[in-house]
């Protein structure tokens, strides 16, 4: 225990860790609740991986069809309050939009019962909110959003710039400090090199993200190995903090997932185009084989991100080893001209890099295997040439009949690969977000290992989400906005120690 006691560098009501989407949203409603705010970011830059995001937030007009459908899709996994909690913010989320978009004139999208992913009681209650355009916005200099993620940010820069809440880059929350009753009374960080002891009078809200980046996080809580990244911010350091004072852990066995590419000249991972909701009539050109040459998964599961990699994970005891680790797309000409297969998006000051819309670079560069025949391709990528080749005649008789007999792939995503010549590219699991993290309840605040709350401790989005089994599309960002200001609200009211 530190002592309250202490020599201070630096005082404030409500300091937030992490300048994301959550960040920023904790540190605007902290601030509009009367508190002087400190926002620390440990990266060069902000935005974190929200930057990189779609920027759609799941909306809804029916907060207890939503609880419903949640139970089911959470897989008992999430309390009920807390589950409410996230419904009746749905519900006060575009109100929240258009309070920020009146600063800048950024243009809004809203949907209505657009339905959910799957089909549970309740589904039809969904919708989304989106921003489609910012007058004169064109991108953050320091980083590639893809859509409409980089908006959405750009949307809460400007309403932090407005409220005069500066974002303190390369100043990581190193510890929390906590009092002798055990309440977090504030932190350490380092800045400019030099160490600092912040007093947090109300409350330590942590908006760190989850730990896709780090080996030994992924090493012990991931089936899959390896498992590659789109962000490297992202290093566990909100869960390990937490840990320290006594956090209990939930939910770390669920990632945002599916498989993409990985290449040795970058430290970041490649996505596939096809992401999001599972799109009945979208063709999606390759099928998937595993190690031996068989196809081993449908391609295209109902959220390609979320349980996409599950069908990667399997581990074969007899040969010690993953046998669809790496896997392969297959297609041929026709597939490849169906448009570019993946797509880098990047908040890294060290890495650039755009894939072309005809996927020419890419096979140039060697990523993108080409041959005239399937049995030449299979023998470039290692593969059974009879086992491929058999893999492929099935794969075009069930498309000439139009039904995946084997794996039940939508018939409107098929297509057959016939066309020379042929393509091929390794795929691995690739992480867009990891789930775990420090459990919290219906006021975002963390809870010990017996389930009692850490006072003045709060924890957000990524870190520790609610989502327990399978993924509700585009909840996440509505989980970064609803939980801040659920816990600056809750911070604010506790009163300083």
């Amino acid at each position: 225990m530190e002592p309250i006691h202490r020599r201070w560098d630096l005082e404030t009501d409500i300091l937030v860790a992490g300048c994301g989407y959550a960040g920023a949203a904790a540190a605007i409603f902290a601030h509009d609740a009367g508190a002087r705010v400190l926002l620390l970011e440990k990266m060069p830059n902000p935005g974190g991986l929200s930057i990189l995001a779609g920027g759609f937030a799941v909306i809804c007009e029916d907060p207890k069809a939503a609880f419903t459908y949640l139970k089911h899709s959470c897989g008992e996994r999430t309390g009920d309050g807390v589950l409410r909690a996230f419904a009746e913010g749905l519900m006060w989320l575009p109100d929240f939009y258009r309070d920020l978009v009146k600063l800048n004139g950024a243009e809004i999208i809203e949907k209505h019962q657009k339905g959910a992913t799957y089909r549970f009681p309740g589904y039809e209650t969904f919708g989304e909110i989106y921003i489609s355009a910012i007058p004169n916005f064109k991108g953050f200099a320091w980083g590639r959003g893809m859509r409409g993620g980089a908006r959405l940010f750009k949307v809460l820069y400007d309403n932090l710039n407005a409220r005069n809440i500066h974002v303190n880059c390369e100043s990581p929350v190193t510890r929390l400090l906590t009092g002798d009753a055990g309440e977090v009374i504030g932190v350490e960080a380092r800045q400019n090199n030099k160490s600092l002891s912040i007093k947090v009078k109300r409350g330590v809200i942590l908006a760190t993200g989850g730990f896709e980046y780090d080996e030994d996080f992924k090493n012990q809580f991931v089936q899959a190995k390896p498992l590659y990244a789109l962000y490297r911010g992202n290093t566990a350091d909100g869960i390990r903090m937490a840990q320290q004072v006594g956090a209990k852990l939930w939910h770390m066995w669920h990632l945002h997932a599916g498989y993409g590419f990985k290449y040795d000249e970058f430290p970041i991972a490649f996505r596939t185009m096809i992401s999001g909701t599972r799109k009945r009539d979208q063709i999606m050109p390759w099928i998937l084989l595993d190690k031996r040459g068989r196809r081993f998964m449908n391609e295209y599961p109902p959220a390609i991100q979320d349980t996409g990699i599950r069908g990667l994970e399997y581990f074969d005891a007899d040969i010690q080893d993953y046998p669809r680790i790496p896997c392969y797309l297959i297609f041929d000409h026709t597939g490849l001209g169906l448009g570019q297969m993946g797509f880098c998006p990047i908040n890294d000051p060290e890495v650039s890099y755009a894939w072309s819309e005809d996927n020419s670079a890419e096979v140039e560069r060697g990523w993108i295997k080409r041959a005239e025949t399937i049995f030449e391709l299979s023998k470039i990528l290692g593969l059974n040439a009879d086992a491929v080749q058999e893999s492929v005649n099935r794969w075009n008789d069930m498309c000439a009949k139009g039904q995946d007999a084997d794996f039940g792939r939508l018939p409107g995503t098929m297509t057959s690969i016939k066309e020379p010549p042929f393509y091929g590219m390794q795929a691995w699991p690739i992480v867009t977000n990891t789930q775990g993290g420090p459990e919290h309840n219906a006021q975002q605040q963390v809870l010990n290992v017996d389930g009692k709350p850490i006072p003045r401790l709060y924890a957000l989005g990524e870190l520790g989400s609610l989502f327990g089994h399978l993924y509700l599309e585009a909840g996440n960002i509505s989980e970064c906005f609803i939980g801040a200001r659920i816990a600056a609200e809750h911070a604010w009211a506790q009163g300083p120690w």
